[in-house]
């Protein structure tokens, strides 16, 4: 976990220019932005615990949601003020740590957090989230997922 996200900040630190565009071209972006997204969130609730998985990208988007109507900041692109956090990284970021956490190898677990960056790196490339917001929806969400006690119950 240390690693990814240590990996992030040197890819942001390392090209400045990408810090404001995003890694990936427009049309990737827009896939893993919203239907990959949704295909990833599914695979991860269902794959294992689903109802645990839930609870966990719950609490995560409640968390998420205070946040945005705390911070009040403006998108990258100006259409709304509830950037801040990256709601999308949050629950990538929730689903990438509790199946890495249950994963049967290291290369499953770094696979889950590789769809999670592709995901949060989406949001900028759109122009939708800063970097700063996607990194804290990331970290919002490890936390929520490495943290059982913070779940909701229902």
């Amino acid at each position: 976990m240390r690693i990814l996200l240590a990996v992030l900040f040197t890819i942001l630190a390392a090209f400045p220019g990408h810090a404001q565009t995003g890694l990936l071209d427009h049309s990737t972006a827009k896939f893993f932005s919203h239907e990959g997204n949704l295909a990833f969130l599914a695979a991860g609730v269902l794959s294992r615990d689903s109802r645990d998985r839930g609870r966990a990208l719950i609490t995560s988007t409640v968390l998420v949601t205070s946040l945005k109507y705390l911070s009040r900041e403006r998108r990258p692109d100006g259409s709304t003020f509830d950037s801040f956090p990256s709601g999308h990284a949050s629950a990538a970021f929730t689903i990438a740590g509790l199946a890495a956490a249950g994963a049967r190898n290291k290369t499953e677990a770094a696979l889950w957090y590789l769809g999670a960056a592709t995901i949060a790196d989406s949001r900028v490339t759109l122009k939708r989230h800063f970097p700063h917001d996607v990194v804290a929806g990331a970290i919002l969400g490890l936390i929520v997922a490495r943290t059982p006690s913070l779940r909701l119950r229902f």
